[in-house]
């Protein structure tokens, strides 16, 4: 009984650790989405089109690494971003010939301590630990000929506590392809503000 009893507490405390993941909110908020509508006087005669696409660099305390996002489900977040900001007749991220060209890398550097985790993990996720995520979206954009218009770089922390009881916060985690949408579309605003496209 006694057994069955340490079996039955043991599957508890690992079914309720967890994680919860926060916006440190660096970012400014977009000021309106789509911009069209806010610049309207600036908005160009004629919509362009634009080719974007997307890699990534993965880095744990500053090293690159191995692995890294989700490439085509992000790639498809900033895609998005870029129409819905109503600024172009088509964008794809299929390699065509296009008025504008948005080279995007997302940065995904990873801080944290491994010793305190592997304490955390060893605990049952009694001893908490933390880690950062900052991911950084770097935008270099061309014309049709390959001439470089500009660069926007935007970025935005989110941490993330480890501890046991924490399994009922995370319907309140931070999503990453909200971080990569409020990033991409922060990027399309200043862009148009510095009338980049």
């Amino acid at each position: 009984m006694r057994n069955l009893l340490a079996i039955a507490l043991l599957a508890l405390s690992t079914s309720l650790t967890g994680c919860i993941s926060y916006s440190q909110k660096q970012l400014a908020p977009v000021e309106a989405w789509p911009p069209l509508a806010a610049s309207q006087p600036q908005a160009p005669a004629a919509k362009q089109t634009a080719y974007v696409r997307l890699n990534s660099i993965y880095q744990f305390n500053g090293e690159q690494r191995a692995g890294g996002p989700n490439l085509t489900h992000f790639e498809k977040t900033v895609v998005e971003s870029f129409q819905q900001s109503e600024r172009f007749s088509r964008v794809t991220s299929e390699k065509e010939e296009s008025d504008v060209y948005a080279y995007t890398t997302l940065k995904n550097n990873e801080q944290g301590n491994l010793f305190a985790a592997v304490i955390t993990g060893a605990t049952l996720y009694v001893i908490p630990s933390t880690f950062d995520n900052t991911l950084t979206l770097e935008t270099t954009f061309k014309d049709r000929d390959g001439k470089l218009i500009g660069k926007v770089t935007k970025s935005e922390t989110i941490t993330t506590w480890m501890q046991v009881l924490f399994i009922f916060a995370v319907p309140f985690n931070a999503k990453g392809e909200d971080v990569i949408r409020n990033l991409s579309q922060s990027t399309v605003e200043e862009a148009i503000k510095r009338k980049l496209i």
